[in-house]
């Protein structure tokens, strides 16, 4: 009878604790599902110089629609043209924020500093902290239940002969 006791309390133990475990799981889950991990990159390269972009991200879903988030930027870019020759290394970072209008169909605002070197045809460099803020909207596909690809296209409402950027900025990205 003790060893029938026994089995049933342990049994009874369990059932609780795999209950709990799982309640733990489901909310961990939920927390770690709002969470979006993506960004863009970019290659170019020709006779001239090359051009290299890594623009990770990190994201979270405000709800299923709202996504808040921060973005890294670092750009390497060299040019060659005979005797006239540099490379450079722009970096910055910024907040964004994305609301999905009618599925997949977006707005997009992002505000960004960015360390960026001007050289000139003399070689001399000056480096500009360079403030943007871009404005745009563009379309979403996912591509599973956790993953999308998206296009962009962005205006900089702080664009000056200094920026790095020309208006409209397009931008590929994909999201996890």
């Amino acid at each position: 009878m003790k060893r029938i006791g026994f089995l049933l309390l342990v049994f009874c133990l369990l059932s609780v604790t795999s209950t709990l475990k799982a309640q733990f799981f489901q909310e961990q889950n939920e927390f770690e599902r709002k969470w979006v991990f993506g960004g863009g990159f970019g290659l170019g390269f020709s006779s001239n110089g090359s051009n290299i972009l890594v623009a990770p991200q990190l994201g979270y879903m405000l709800n299923p629609r709202w996504e808040l988030g921060s973005r890294l930027t670092y750009n390497y870019y060299s040019y060659k043209d005979g005797s006239f020759k540099f490379s450079t290394h722009n970096y910055g970072g910024g907040f964004y924020t994305t609301y999905d209008l009618f599925r997949g169909l977006l707005l997009h605002a992002e505000n960004e500093w960015l360390s960026y070197e001007k050289v000139y045809f003399n070689l001399e460099r000056e480096r500009a902290l360079v403030h943007s803020v871009f404005v745009g909207g563009g379309l979403r596909q996912y591509l599973s239940g956790s993953s999308y690809a998206s296009i962009i296209i962005l205006y900089n409402l702080n664009e000056t002969i200094d920026s790095p950027y020309e208006n409209p900025l397009f931008r590929i990205g994909f999201g996890f």
